[in-house]
């Protein structure tokens, strides 16, 4: 979680100086957000409900690009509302949103592996039940022509439309 002068700092002083000095090919004056997005992109995700300013564009389009599920630090709550109508839209199976002490959260998870719904988990915590290991550093597996993931000790087929939020 950085703010507009913290990015700016980062990028200034830590990593454009360290791109040149080991001589990577940069155009000059480049910013980063024209490497995530571009017009159209921003354009979308601002009618799907995400604040029009550069702090949240940012956001959501280092969300768009992220290899790995993205973790949100939300206090007001905009990125979250921006997620679910994004996704309600999109998502084919499905959207469910929980928390990790409800009943019944590992076996939603499962059915979610399995059928490629969209998954947010809402206040989570500093500590995440081993159980979601798999889940979280995508151990996938191929067997013949199916995915797989092992969770909750199980062999579970894993539906590459799954998504993840946490």
């Amino acid at each position: 979680a950085f703010d507009q002068d913290n990015r700016e700092f980062l990028w200034k002083t830590t990593w454009l100086p360290d791109l040149i000095a080991k001589a990577v090919p940069i155009t000059d004056g480049v910013d980063p957000l024209q490497m995530l997005t571009n017009d159209a992109a921003t354009a979308k995700m601002i009618s799907e409900g995400l604040p029009a300013d550069r702090i949240s564009i940012e956001n959501g389009s280092v969300i768009m690009n992220c290899k790995r599920w993205p973790l949100l630090i939300d206090p007001q709550v905009q990125g979250i509302k921006w997620i679910r109508q994004k996704e309600e839209i999109a998502a084919v199976n499905g959207v469910d949103v929980f928390q990790l002490n409800q009943k019944g959260w590992q076996r939603k998870i499962e059915q979610a592996l399995q059928t490629g719904k969209v998954v947010i988990i809402e206040n989570i915590g500093e500590d995440i039940d081993a159980t979601m290991d798999p889940v979280l550093s995508r151990a996938i597996y191929k067997k013949g022509r199916a995915q797989y993931l092992r969770f909750g000790g199980e062999e579970v087929e894993y539906d590459k439309n799954f998504k993840l939020y946490l």
